[in-house]
């Protein structure tokens, strides 16, 4: 990965998926072992030898600039990579926005291009729709996915109605991540969030749960006004092999205190996974 910087723990730099350039963030640590194993040979380099199956990130209608707080709090565990998927942040923009299966073929090709399938699929907000085509369309690609306020319902296939939830969701949203989501904002540019904004409620997602083979571990924050708590029980339901779970005390945006919570969370469902790997392994 070519290095860009450190900042607060999370190191960001440019991989390559094809002919396009990919910011993504990694966890300090895994940026070390990254640099021990580099061999200059491409911008790649060579990845670390992951003794683990590694986390796969990805973000809502932003950038991974706002999960930093979960790439810390989940990067003491595992290899984590959050990748700013194409028009997004710093990573290359298409000539036009990528639709949900354009970005989720998009995230497949990096991921095989940098030797990080089969990954643990992590899907925040709009992320969870890139996730769900991801692990329904190639199965191969997801060994485990997490979708933590998967968006958007039926009820809110709307603009007005998207706004409306915003606003009821801004006053307990985490002021940390403000400027964050402001620059990311910035960085994609007016048309593409607003056309990528009517491609994400253009997308049935419901029409794709029952094809996903991965087990699946659906989180609810609990103070989430985006997203209904009778929406994330469909969708737990919809997929074949998927618990939900009931995050406490957090709102649709994940800050430090709720990343912190989150792995907590998230460690038995890991756990779990790599237990039955090593079973069968024995087996």
């Amino acid at each position: 990965m070519a290095e860009v910087g450190r900042r607060n723990g999370v190191y960001g730099g440019w991989t390559r998926a094809g002919n396009t350039r990919v910011f993504v963030r990694v966890p300090t640590q895994l940026k070390r072992q990254s640099a021990g194993h580099s061999n200059g040979s491409n911008d790649n380099g060579s990845r670390p030898e992951l003794g683990t199956t590694p986390i796969v990130l990805v973000h809502g209608l932003s950038s991974s600039r706002t999960l930093k707080p979960l790439i810390k709090a989940l990067g003491t565990r595992r290899p984590v990579y959050a990748p700013d998927l194409p028009g997004f942040g710093m990573s290359d923009q298409p000539i036009r926005p990528l639709d949900v299966p354009g970005l989720a073929d998009a995230l497949r090709r990096w991921m095989l291009d940098n030797e990080l399938a089969p990954a643990i699929v992590v899907g925040v907000a709009f992320g969870c729709q890139v996730a769900v085509h991801l692990a329904a369309a190639y199965p191969a690609a997801v060994d485990r996915l997490v979708l933590i306020g998967p968006t958007f319902d039926p009820e809110a296939r709307s603009t007005a109605r998207v706004a409306l939830r915003w606003a009821r969701n801004a006053p307990r949203s985490s002021p940390r991540l403000a400027p964050s989501i402001v620059h990311d904002f910035i960085d994609a540019g007016p048309w593409r969030s607003v056309r990528t904004l009517r491609g994400a409620l253009e997308d049935p997602i419901e029409d794709k749960l029952s094809e996903i083979e991965a087990r699946t571990l659906v989180i609810r924050p609990e103070r989430d006004h985006l997203v209904p708590a009778a929406w994330t029980e469909r969708v737990a339901k919809k997929i074949p092999d998927a618990e939900l779970v009931v995050l406490p005390k957090v709102a649709h945006t994940i800050g430090p205190r709720a990343a912190s919570r989150l792995t907590a969370l998230l460690v038995p469902f890991l756990v779990a996974g790599e237990e039955e790997i090593e079973e069968a392994a024995a087996r």
